[in-house]
């Protein structure tokens, strides 16, 4: 993270900072989720000059990998709710690099590796797979929390994570302003005329839009699984990429997020007072649906085993079909890239031929007409 904090001063500011300018705060801890909570902020608390250093900083960029996604989230509410973080006059962003929000893969659950071997922290993921779980609840109230005070949160997941599956790491069953979301893809899987990779990225961009993805990467996040008896990269080499960090710290500095205080700036002239020419007509409109996007959306969410594989074709359908994305000039030209990449697609694996063989019928209706 301070890597790329210095690079994106050093080369979009000519900015080269001190350094006592950054303060690393690396807090370890082993145990489940509430149990790393307590000890992390114990860390803090005993240390004066990290915890000066958290209310006294300009900014906060916070790293975070799997498990610590759902840790990290709660601990940032309870430094807000005890008065260590002043949002104020703070930024702070958080990164969560193959965060495990929704539990890891299901069929990792009965697996030798876990239920022999694993201790009870790795079984309690399992609990996020369920929203309604009791650990799950209290997750999401952190997040919302946090999102709804202005913290920024970009989500990252991995293509071909062994682990916790893109839904999971991208947080699918949550939609707020302040998250971003994106895909790490290893160099050696990584070509950019693929299909399936463009129409996670495409699916991405939708949600990133504030446009429904339509279920798409839940059911895409099946094939997409690597292996934990090979090395394939994914779960555990995101977090040496610096471009990841770069994604949060350039989030961070270059975009406005929302939060309270924009929030109060805009009532400070109602949008009664505006003329009401057709053009502050649509102004007011847009002004509305932003207001509508400023609180944290969450919809129920548990994981499946094995998902109906009838469902993917309708979903593609619902995507292709769906009024607002038909409209928008961006995704007719992607949709017309897709159906490209499509016919020109040669899977080699089996898995990969039977995703194709479910789109197939989807080949010339909706590929076809875009």
């Amino acid at each position: 993270m301070v890597a790329a904090l210095e690079q994106y001063l050093e080369t979009e500011h000519q900015l080269t900072l001190s350094d006592d300018s950054i303060t690393v705060i690396p807090l370890e801890g082993e145990g489940k989720v509430e149990e790393r909570i307590q000890k992390l902020y114990l860390q803090l608390i005993s240390n004066l000059e990290w915890l000066e250093a958290i209310s006294s900083a300009d900014i906060i960029l916070w790293g975070t990998h799997s498990q610590g996604t759902p840790v990290s989230v709660m601990l940032l509410h309870q430094l807000l709710q005890r008065g260590h973080i002043h949002l104020h006059r703070q930024a702070v962003c958080t990164l969560a690099m193959a965060g495990i929000s929704h539990g890891p893969f299901p069929s990792l659950q009965g697996s030798l590796i876990v239920k022999y071997f694993e201790a009870d922290a790795a079984r309690e993921l399992f609990d996020f797979m369920d929203s309604n779980s009791d650990i799950s609840q209290k997750f999401r109230d952190s997040l919302q929390s946090i999102l709804n005070k202005g913290i920024k949160l970009v989500l990252v997941g991995s293509l071909q994570d062994q682990v916790v599956p893109l839904y999971s790491a991208i947080l699918t069953s949550v939609s707020h302003s302040n998250i971003l979301r994106a895909v790490y893809i290893d160099k050696h899987v990584y070509s950019e005329d693929d299909f399936l990779i463009n129409l996670v990225i495409f699916a991405l961009r939708l949600r990133n839009a504030g446009i429904p993805d339509h279920g798409l990467l839940v059911h895409v996040s099946e094939v997409l699984a690597g292996s934990i008896y090979a090395f394939e990269g994914g779960h555990s080499t995101i977090y040496e990429e610096v471009d990841v960090y770069m994604l949060a710290v350039r989030y961070l500095f270059d975009t406005p997020g929302v939060s309270p205080l924009a929030q109060q700036q805009q009532k400070r002239q109602p949008p009664s007072s505006l003329p009401r020419s057709p053009a502050n007509i649509k102004n007011l409109s847009l002004l509305q649906q932003q207001q509508q996007l400023e609180e944290v959306r969450m919809e129920p969410f548990k994981a499946k085993l094995r998902l109906n594989p009838y469902y993917l074709p309708w979903v593609l359908r619902g995507i292709f079909e769906d009024a607002i994305i038909s409209k928008e000039e961006w995704t007719s030209k992607e949709l017309g890239r897709l159906h490209e990449l499509f016919l020109r697609w040669a899977p080699t694996s089996a898995r990969l031929r039977e995703f194709k063989f479910r789109l197939e019928p989807l080949k010339d209706h909706i590929f076809g007409s875009s």
